[in-house]
């Protein structure tokens, strides 16, 4: 059944492409980074390409996988991308650091940022004041240790207090399954896959940042308003294609695996599928989420996340009017969940 849907749909996709060849159109080519490697929380975006969502949008869509949140913004802001998958916190931030809305938010992903410290059980870290004196593992453009500030902040930890290990994701949560490591700044996606090192869930204490004073807004679709502005149509085409597969992928999270699945073919299907079901269930679909629909952002908690990331940055406060563009979003009945 599988391989008759992938041939009916790549049979589908191809009439479309000859259709616009024939007519003299062209779809426009987009590059978009996604904030990490290829992993199951990503897999929409896969889906979006591979199953032909943007291709039936009229839309060429490039997905590259990310090195980090702040990466990728940075290369939206330059030019190399026009669209990105990052935290909204940290597009914040590069935009106070830059005098200006240099980067932009079409489309909330995420209404609760994922965000997680995770620690062994056994080192009694339950707080954010545990962690005084700890060593945190974590790559230097994570969302979560861009965002770590917030936490602490929020419960009056010394920032300097604690001991940064500057590691790639890949060895984050091995230096804490061999205890070189206190604590991790991790998504609650990185809980998916630890049984690989040897930890069982009941081994992991997980402090959710959302539980400790930081509820913020989480990833978005980002993009810069010269993009935007000079490519409005596009834009659209792009969201109206993620805002489809996003739907898909909740309701049927074994069609968004499925797809990376053909894209990473030696993933392990399981684990990525328990990734996509713990941000699912996480971050993007709320109870907010569920009576309003996708992306639909409550402009007080939005200034509330703008403020915060403001006082603790030491980083103009943008208007939210700047930085949040809903008006590039499909009708509000093609982001309601199914």
């Amino acid at each position: 059944m599988q391989w008759y849907f992938r041939s009916y749909l790549n049979a589908v996709v191809g009439v479309a492409a000859l259709l616009l060849s024939a007519s003299g159109a062209r779809a426009e080519t987009v590059r978009l980074m996604l904030d990490y490697a290829l992993q199951g929380q990503q897999s929409p975006f896969v889906l979006a390409q591979e199953g032909g969502y943007f291709a039936r949008a009229g839309v060429d869509v490039q997905v590259d996988r990310g090195y980090g949140s702040a990466d990728a913004i940075t290369k939206v802001a330059s030019g190399v991308y026009q669209m990105a998958f990052a935290d909204l916190g940290a597009m914040l931030q590069f935009d106070g650091n830059q005098g200006g809305d240099k980067v932009i938010n079409v489309f909330q992903v995420y209404d609760v940022a994922p965000m997680v410290i995770l620690s062994l059980a056994s080192s009694q870290i339950r707080t954010p004041a545990d962690l005084a004196g700890k060593k945190i593992a974590s790559p230097p453009g994570a969302s979560s240790r861009v965002m770590f500030p917030l936490l602490a902040a929020a419960n009056h930890l010394d920032p300097a207090s604690v001991e940064w290990l500057n590691v790639t994701p890949q060895l984050r949560e091995a230096l804490l399954a061999k205890r070189q490591t206190d604590a991790t700044t991790a998504l609650i996606t990185d809980l998916a896959g630890l049984d690989r090192l040897g930890l069982s869930e009941s081994e992991i204490s997980v402090m959710r940042y959302g539980d400790f004073g930081v509820r913020l807004y989480g990833h978005g679709i980002l993009t810069t308003p010269e993009f935007a502005a000079g490519h409005p149509e596009t834009v659209r085409r792009v969201l109206k294609a993620m805002a489809a597969a996003l739907k898909d992928a909740i309701a049927d999270p074994e069609l968004a695996i499925a797809a990376e699945k053909r894209r990473e073919p030696l993933i392990e299907d399981a684990v990525e599928r328990k990734r996509l079901g713990l941000v699912i269930d996480n971050a993007i679909v709320t109870d907010h989420v569920r009576q309003a629909g996708l992306s639909a952002v409550e402009p007080e908690r939005m200034r509330q996340t703008i403020a915060m990331v403001a006082k603790v940055f030491g980083v103009p406060a943008p208007d939210l009017q700047k930085i949040y563009r809903p008006e590039f979003l499909p009708p509000r009945d093609e982001l309601m969940l199914k």
